[in-house]
């Protein structure tokens, strides 16, 4: 059997959510080590492990992701999740299968720079990728980071990119409305908790306005209040996110939001502190490390279009140059679906790929 496909059956049987993935952590740090790594855990359950050819040559960082999804399992595949109401349903059990079957492969060569694999906790939350940073995953003297991740849509296999933003910025916001409740006969003695939420959610579209691009989001997905149908409330949350490709669009949008949450308290004798609940910069892929990714895999695709999905990959290209790319999937579920599933004919290409960029010499391709 295919090591990568070995490490994809068992990781997709113990899916665990963001922050949880004790298991999943413990069989990577597991495996790394029976290949010879000495790897080290970051935080509770991230783990790297460094391939040194010579501590003087710069380092490129392999990042893959641990976590999953609180969704229930219905792909129909023959060994499923363990779990119930947790499911691999993103692909980050193919993500951890293709990089150790690629550190193994790579075990005992002389690079041209040195390597660190990264397996990072709570993707899905966009907050682990920062902690990681905060906790010292990052290596000294770091050229070059990338990533690699399953993507329906693409043709089974193929490598896809796109130079500049690839990937949206995410915010999650939680607004706090505080107010005072009285019956509603006498509303005039309350102050509205839940009439300064709905007049706010409906300013989103013109605090929108506030982002050069048309197309930046301001979503409200979820909106509670009251408990009864005749008490004015005295209390109310919103929870949404903000998603951006312009990093000075999002500032806009949040100081927008802010702005426009204390005008509605005010219009309602009510108050409301919004608070912000992780978040990530936007995906943006260094045109040189493409271009030269483009000698190295010829038909890989850069015709895609950029998403709204976000993915904190974004915050190590805030530390070094770096490159997100997608391998096609083909026509399957899309991600987040309980149907979603890897093929199993992509593992090899991912492999090969990691192989690929782990053995150029990204330090002489700077210029």
């Amino acid at each position: 059997m295919d090591i990568a496909y070995e490490h994809y059956l068992y990781l997709h049987t113990i899916p665990e959510l963001s922050g949880k993935e004790y298991k999943t952590s413990e069989y990577v740090r597991k495996t790394l080590e029976e290949m010879g790594y000495t790897p080290k855990i970051i935080g509770k359950t991230g783990v790297v492990a460094d391939l040194v050819t010579d501590a003087a040559l710069p380092w490129i960082i392999l990042r893959s992701d641990l976590d999953a999804l609180p969704v229930m399992e219905n792909s129909g595949v023959p060994q499923p999740s363990t779990h119930p109401g947790v499911m691999h349903a993103c692909g980050h059990d193919s993500h951890m299968a293709m990089l150790l079957a690629a550190a193994k492969e790579l075990k005992g060569r002389q690079l041209p720079q040195n390597i660190r694999f990264l397996f990072q906790y709570a993707e899905e939350t966009t907050q682990g990728a920062s902690e990681m940073i905060e906790l010292g995953a990052l290596p000294d003297n770091l050229c070059a980071v990338f990533g690699m991740h399953v993507w329906p849509g693409v043709p089974e296999g193929t490598v896809a990119t796109r130079i500049g933003p690839l990937m949206a910025s995410s915010d999650m916001f939680r607004i706090e409305i505080s107010g005072r409740s009285a019956h509603c006969g006498q509303r005039h003695l309350g102050a509205d908790a839940l009439l300064t939420a709905v007049d706010l959610v409906k300013a989103f579209p013109e605090i929108q306005f506030a982002a050069k691009d048309p197309e930046a989001v301001l979503f409200c997905g979820n909106l509670e209040s009251g408990h009864s149908h005749n008490v004015v409330p005295d209390s109310a949350t919103i929870r949404g996110t903000i998603r951006t490709f312009d990093p000075a669009d999002r500032r806009a949008i949040k100081e927008k939001l802010v702005r426009y949450a204390a005008t509605a308290a005010e219009n309602h004798g009510t108050t409301a502190e919004v608070l912000w609940e992780g978040g990530c910069p936007p995906v943006c892929n260094d045109e040189n490390l493409i271009r030269h990714l483009q000698a190295l895999i010829p038909d890989m695709d850069l015709s895609v279009s950029k998403t709204f999905v976000a993915e904190d990959f974004s915050c190590y290209q805030e530390k070094a140059p770096g490159v997100l790319l997608w391998l096609g999937t083909g026509n399957t579920a899309p991600l987040h679906n309980d149907h979603f599933c890897v093929p199993q004919e992509i593992l090899p290409a991912g492999v090969r790929n990691w192989i690929l960029i782990a053995t150029e010499n990204w330090k002489e391709r700077e210029r």
